[in-house]
């Protein structure tokens, strides 16, 4: 081989390298633009999730407030006591029952149902 036929050789492999090497750059920058977009899509996925189970928890904490108060109390409200005394021994009772369903609704602890054992703390 001649001393411009070797010269040439090196061109062509230095213009092949560089292309290739644009070639690989190319690729890397596709997969890395990918793979953002991958995870951006999936973050944002689970971002709609929690805001959904949130919303849908405090719907059901406000339909369980709504509930709290028993329809006795305004009931127990206009009773004749009421002129005379304060408030009556049932309506204390009810008033005390609907602020422990309100509490019991807004820290998500359940009701104890079973009698004589005491409430967990």
């Amino acid at each position: 081989m001649s001393h411009g036929q070797w010269l040439i050789v090196v061109a062509v492999a230095y213009f092949l390298g560089g292309l290739t090497a644009d070639w690989r750059r190319d690729s890397l920058e596709l997969a890395i633009s990918t793979a953002a977009k991958v995870a951006g899509d999936k973050s944002r996925q689970a971002m709609q999730d929690i805001s959904g189970q949130s919303a849908r928890e405090l719907e059901n904490k406000l339909e369980a407030l709504a509930n709290a108060t028993p329809s006795e109390i305004r009931t127990e409200i206009i009773k004749p006591v009421f002129t005379n005394v304060c408030v009556s021994d049932d309506f204390i009772r009810l008033y005390n029952t609907a602020a422990q369903n309100a509490e019991r609704a807004l820290s998500g602890k359940p009701e104890n149902k079973m009698p004589g054992n005491p409430s967990a703390p």
